[in-house]
């Protein structure tokens, strides 16, 4: 929030826990951590959202503030905000009932390549903010967060096979993210993965076909947003690992992007 954080004197977690989930801590998790990849259960993890073009599912996106969610910009070039809407809070989308809640207004990067995808960020701003039952909004990056190595997670409604149909239910992946050493050394070449990109895979876990815009979270100490699903070749191929935007890269840009927008501090900051 925007206000002084206040401090909560506990070591109980379950209590911290019900108390963190009474204001918007973000990073919090309403289910069990992830271990692996297989189906996120309703509700596990509350800031995901389908991102909708013209009522047809298109892209992920994540919830960082009650009115405001983040993308890739390739999901929205040049699509205008009234065609945008976003499901939260949903789970099997072909049974939703919802068309989603209105975009207002798009935030593309203004520095994006559409030929190379460098600077595959954007910013969503909704019509109305999203009701407190729906969502819990992941953390942001630090600058210049150490990454390499880190396990994290990539979840989304995305093909589960390489040129299969999109899941009906958000699907979730643990994967490993890579130096950037190891990523301009795979099988893209140097000149195609540029500073604002990181790369992470795990044996036959991948991001894939849809889950474009998504998030890659890492899960301790807060769910934090690293990444965005931004481009790769195929899904889980050997040496050519999921391609994201690297968000803490661009959290000067964020910051005036979402300078409107109430964000939520992280659990460490309510906890002693």
């Amino acid at each position: 929030m925007t206000s002084m954080p206040f401090l909560i004197d506990t070591k109980d977690a379950r209590v911290a826990e019900e108390i963190l989930s009474a204001f918007s801590a973000c990073g919090v998790a309403r289910g069990a951590r992830v271990v692996g990849g297989g189906a996120v259960t309703p509700g596990e993890l509350p800031w995901l959202a389908a991102l909708k073009r013209d009522g047809k599912l298109i892209c992920g996106a994540t919830v960082i503030a009650r009115d405001h969610l983040i993308t890739a910009t390739h999901c929205v070039y040049e699509v205008e905000a009234s065609r945008l809407t976003v499901l939260v809070g949903e789970f099997d989308v072909n049974k939703s009932r919802s068309e989603g809640f209105p975009v207002s207004h798009v935030f593309q990067h203004p520095d994006f390549n559409r030929y190379t995808y460098d600077n595959d960020i954007a910013v969503l701003r909704l019509a109305e903010p999203l009701p407190d039952n729906l969502f819990r909004p992941a953390c942001l990056p630090d600058d210049d967060d150490k990454l390499a190595g880190a396990d994290a997670i990539v979840s989304g409604w995305g093909s589960t096979i390489e040129k299969g149909p999109p899941s009906n239910i958000p699907m979730k992946a643990e994967v490993q993210i890579w130096s950037h050493e190891e990523c301009t050394g795979a099988g893209y070449g140097r000149r195609k993965v540029t500073p604002r990109m990181i790369c992470a895979n795990a044996p036959e876990r991948d991001s894939c076909t849809g889950d474009s815009g998504g998030p890659l979270l890492m899960a301790q100490p807060h769910f934090t947003l690293v990444g965005i699903v931004s481009w790769g070749r195929g899904c889980a191929r050997q040496g050519y690992p999921g391609v994201y935007a690297r968000v803490d890269r661009f959290m000067p840009w964020l910051k005036v992007a979402l300078r409107h927008a109430c964000t939520c501090l992280p659990p460490s900051s309510f906890l002693q």
